[in-house]
């Protein structure tokens, strides 16, 4: 194919992504919004708003909710960025060397790695860390690509190190990719100790302005138990051990390849690759790319959320084009027949079906086929699923028309969207309720039940939700957990009484002031 049919191609893909701007935020979307907001009024992540992601997601959202302070900024970002990937993985090949691997790598990535392929139509996945982490790495391994043939290669290098730190800002396990970015320059026989100074110094930069934010806030303490210990704690829960931690990282991406199929013709690409690096060393690039993918992933934990692996789609869509070049034969029947056995394979694994009605339902109600309830009620069923899209939009009216713009409000539970919704500030800094319920830094002030009791009597909020079904059997339920921890029941009780409000939540109330 020429060029131009590749790009028309890659256009229509775009285009068939579309209908996702009319998506709700999801659960981790709505943490991510939260915090976006309270940092335009000046408020610091983590020491006013506890979240245990790094610092660059929260700042990415405050700039989405500026833009467009609606639900529509998550997939307005989220469709912003996968065209921004296609593009440099399209500038990437000719970077190479590699004129038609880029294009057709846009391609790929396009194609198979929409998010209406997965559960929910996506809206899980969607301008989540890995979404932005994806792009950064993409951007570095461009830059690190021009520098080959730049005579002055240092402003590359230095910019790539920024891409690769603003990386690591979004999850720091994503250091494994400046490791990657390393390995290129060894491959293309580029890497040289001034190299590795600019790029240790362009990674620095981004790393640096985050932590001065927070020592002048007085909140690198914070910003330390957040993202580091709880994170440590967090993804030590699904392994058993080291060995149990080294059996996932090289099961996983073959079980991947299973249900998803980037992973197959990636992982594919990647083998080819390896083959044909004995004739070129330079080929190994997007391997290591993937390998430092699927370490990321399995640092986060084996608990297979769908957003961990949003990150290795570029890498996957670069090996399994660049791939796909060495298969080619002089033969146009063999040629035929090999690609028909990659679209067969690649229909068997993934669902088009789910990605057809997913599209389609979308598209309904952006041209006014159906109700905004009906609509959101597909996203997610509040009585056996922590998120419910509905159930959140419900919350936040509620919450909105039954107090005032100064007063704070609470919700005990996995639905921070309803803050957003609300327009109100959540009245602890725990604005959602694992941490409180697996006690972490428990004993410790300001932490644990101890810590949340202390904001809200501080606080003293207008209404207090408990969402019903959130976290069971990972961890105990939040309304179940709240009232059978004493204080918290108590002090509940003693100035609150039960409400009618949305299903799915128990809504309490402020008792009327004694006469």
């Amino acid at each position: 194919m020429t060029n131009r049919v590749l790009l028309a191609l890659a256009c229509v893909l775009l285009v068939v992504r579309l209908p996702s701007l009319v998506q709700p935020m999801g659960a981790d979307q709505g943490l991510y919004a939260y915090i976006g907001e309270r940092i335009r009024t000046g408020a610091v992540p983590y020491r006013d708003a506890w979240d245990q992601k790094p610092p660059a997601i929260h700042v990415t959202y405050a700039v989405m909710r500026a833009v467009l302070p609606r639900d529509a900024a998550v997939p307005a970002a989220d469709l912003m960025v996968a065209a921004l990937i296609a593009t440099l993985l399209w500038q990437l090949g000719g970077a190479l060397g590699a004129p038609f691997v880029g294009p057709w790598a846009a391609v790929v990535f396009l194609f198979l790695s929409n998010p209406a392929f997965a559960r929910l139509g996506g809206v899980s996945v969607r301008a989540q860390c890995e979404t932005f982490i994806a792009l950064a790495v993409t951007a570095a391994f461009v830059c690190l690509a021009r520098s080959r043939n730049a005579r002055q290669p240092t402003a590359m290098h230095l910019l790539a190190g920024a891409l690769f730190g603003i990386a690591f800002a979004f999850k720091y396990n994503a250091i494994a990719y400046l490791l990657a970015g390393l390995f290129a320059l060894l491959v293309w026989n580029r890497l040289t100790a001034r190299a590795i100074l600019w790029i240790g110094i362009g990674f620095l930069a981004p790393v640096a302005l985050f932590a001065g934010w927070f020592a002048i806030a007085r909140g690198l303490g914070d910003l330390y138990d957040a993202t580091i210990t709880y994170n440590v704690r967090y993804s030590g829960e699904t392994y058993k051990g080291p060995w149990d931690a080294v059996t996932y990282l090289l099961t996983f991406p073959i079980r991947h390849a299973r249900v998803d199929a980037l992973w197959l013709v990636g992982g594919a690409g990647c083998a080819v690759l390896l083959v044909a690096a004995r004739r070129g060393v330079e080929r190994l690039m997007p391997v290591a790319w993937t390998a430092a993918a699927c370490l990321t992933i399995a640092i986060n934990g084996s608990r297979d959320l769908p957003q961990y692996f949003v990150q290795a789609a570029p890498a996957l869509a670069l090996a399994a084009a660049w791939g796909a070049m060495f298969l080619r034969t002089p033969s146009r029947i063999a040629n035929t027949v090999l690609a028909c056995a990659i679209a067969i394979a690649i229909w068997r694994v993934n669902d088009f079906g789910k990605l057809v009605d997913n599209t389609r339902h979308d598209l309904r109600f952006m041209t006014g086929a159906m109700t905004r309830n009906d609509h959101l009620a597909r996203y997610g069923d509040r009585t056996t699923r922590k998120y419910s899209a509905l159930a959140m939009e419900e919350l936040g009216g509620f919450m909105q028309s039954h107090s005032t713009p100064v007063d704070t409000v609470y919700v005990f539970g996995f639905s921070s969207a309803a803050y957003v919704r609300a327009g109100r500030a959540s009245a602890s800094r725990f604005f959602w309720s694992r941490p409180v319920i697996v006690g972490f830094n428990e004993g410790r002030p300001g932490y644990g039940v101890a810590g949340l009791l202390e904001d809200l009597r501080r606080s003293n909020p207008a209404i207090v939700a408990l969402q019903q079904r959130d976290w069971y059997p990972d961890v105990d339920d939040s309304a179940h957990f709240f009232m059978t921890t004493a204080a918290l029941a108590t002090w509940l009780r003693d100035s609150y009484q039960p409400s009618t409000g949305p299903e799915g939540f128990d809504i309490w109330m402020k008792k009327a002031p004694a006469q």
